[in-house]
């Protein structure tokens, strides 16, 4: 895939055409023929409506094919909307047999730059090709279509826009490759992926960047786990016969004296709930509950991939939650990195222990600028949100509307949950510990936040997003097009890392 001019493009299998609901072309087609071509359809019952489509078979030199792809209103338009149609395009092409010699015509927009637009095209078109088939047998001859990647000529019509969308396309493939990458972590199943292969995974990807140099990564064992008084690590990863780990990823690129900003993503890899064993039926998934930790190594990924001068740090605490004379029981209690001593109550409530540890880290260590932590936290979120946002609480208004301005560019959605401490806060107090680890059936997500709001010291600005409902797809949605991992919040963490995190929260 690269960048040139629809101008002197020729000989392609199919070009792909962008037209608004007033069935305007929304790129300068020279070629007379196509421009005759495209007219017969516009003039008659294409409308132009968002993802719509029209193919068209041309004898002109410069493609064989047309595909119109409605984008509906330009005042509606979004960069999501750019995503959607350029999947749509994509997956329209490959249902055809169509993967080779494309060209995608970069739409003219005047609220966006190209660069912009190429970035948001590519993105949709990377996203939507995401295919989790390394555990299928090799496809037959008349099936290898399914697994063929599209490879795409973007095409801008003013040659003066050639550097602008080079710049968004090179952004796009880092950015989608970013997410992608996490997708697939995240959808691995957990007998292949305990935390010392999420590690490996790690070292990998801290290898390959092109700002390695400026990385330095430290990965814990059961030794530095026990030596720092992890707690709630060592007794979630006690009952499995594959040890805990602590992923710690550090990399300064900006002023000296900039506080880091901490991303912490919750690692369980596998979740059977423990001795308080889930129901087969909604351990199915269970190994998604690592996408918070996926989530965080991928902005990490993207953020050092762009080569950002910021200061970042990534943690994860990563363990497999599972039943066996070693387990923890309802009723144990451990004692955490921060010294307080948490009343385990239910076993399946795992994903606090373990980020209560590494918020405590965070805070202390580096005295951050912010610590956003992310987790497969709550049912109860999922229930209160399902998959349209991630539920968001923060102690710090400032921290809280950057969040917001970045789900809004990112456009993966924040929904704003309440602590309501003087109702809930009580819930958590234990009669032989200094808390115990769950709430009640009410207010489950705002009372998981709270306990984890106990271990971030000094009022340190911090935002806890609970992806239970959201990180995970049954069915495909837009531009992502597999069921599976849906990649949120990965672009949101990207974008208030660069562009929000050198504010000052306190």
């Amino acid at each position: 895939m690269s960048i040139s001019s629809l101008s002197e493009s020729k000989k392609l299998e199919a070009l792909v055409v962008f037209v608004d609901d007033s069935r305007k072309i929304l790129s300068k087609i020279e070629d007379a023929e196509l421009k005759d071509l495209i007219k017969q359809p516009l003039t008659s019952d294409f409308k132009g409506k968002y993802k719509e489509t029209c193919l068209l078979y041309s004898s002109s030199p410069v493609a064989k094919r047309v595909l119109l792809v409605g984008v509906g209103k330009i005042a509606n338009l979004e960069m999501n909307c750019l995503r959607s149609v350029s999947a749509t395009a994509s997956l329209t092409l490959k249902n055809l047999g169509q993967t080779k010699n494309l060209g995608m015509s970069v739409p003219s927009v005047k609220k966006f730059s190209a660069a912009e637009v190429v970035e948001a095209l590519i993105e949709g078109n990377e996203l939507c090709q995401l295919q989790f088939n390394q555990f299928k047998s090799a496809p037959k001859d008349d099936e290898k279509i399914r697994f063929e990647k599209l490879s795409f000529e973007y095409l801008v019509s003013d040659k003066k826009d050639l550097k602008a969308a080079a710049a968004g396309y090179e952004r796009g493939s880092i950015i989608a490759g970013g997410v992608n990458w996490a997708r697939r972590l995240i959808m691995t199943p957990g007998g292949d992926l305990p935390p010392d292969e999420l590690v490996k995974e790690t070292q990998k990807m801290v290898a390959s960047s092109p700002s390695k140099s400026q990385i330095k990564a430290d990965y814990w064992t059961v030794k530095e786990l026990e030596k720092n008084k992890f707690g709630g690590v060592l007794g979630v990863g006690q009952g499995s016969d594959n040890p805990p780990r602590f992923i710690i990823l550090e990399y300064f690129a900006g002023k000296k004296s900039d506080r880091p900003v901490v991303l912490v993503g919750k690692g369980i890899t596998f979740d059977s709930g423990g001795l308080s064993l889930k129901p087969p039926a909604s351990m199915e998934t269970m190994k998604y509950d690592m996408a918070g930790s996926g989530s965080v190594l991928a902005a990490f990924k993207i953020i050092t991939d762009l080569k950002v001068k910021v200061n970042l740090v990534a943690l994860v605490p990563t363990a497999e939650n599972m039943p066996s004379g070693a387990a923890i029981r309802p009723g144990d209690i451990l004692r955490m990195a921060s010294g307080t001593t948490v009343e385990v109550l239910n076993t399946d409530a795992e994903g606090r222990l373990v980020l209560a540890d590494a918020l405590h880290y965070a805070t202390t260590k580096y005295k951050p600028r912010a610590v956003i932590d992310v987790a497969t936290l709550t049912g109860a979120c999922a229930v209160a949100v399902g998959e349209a946002a991630a539920g968001i609480f923060s102690n710090n208004k400032k921290l809280m509307a950057a969040m917001m301005k970045a789900s809004a560019t990112s456009q993966e959605n924040l929904w704003p949950l309440p602590d309501f401490d003087d109702f809930y806060a009580g819930m958590l107090k234990s009669d032989v510990a200094d808390l115990k680890n769950i709430g009640g059936r009410e207010a489950g997500a705002s009372t998981a936040s709270i306990f984890l709001r106990h271990f971030i010291k000094d009022n340190t600005p911090w935002a806890h997003l609970d992806i239970a409902g959201c990180g995970w797809y049954d069915a495909p949605r837009d531009f992502i097009a597999q069921k599976g991992s849906s990649g949120i919040p990965i672009r949101l963490l990207a974008e208030f890392v660069e562009n929000f995190s050198q504010q000052n929260f306190g």
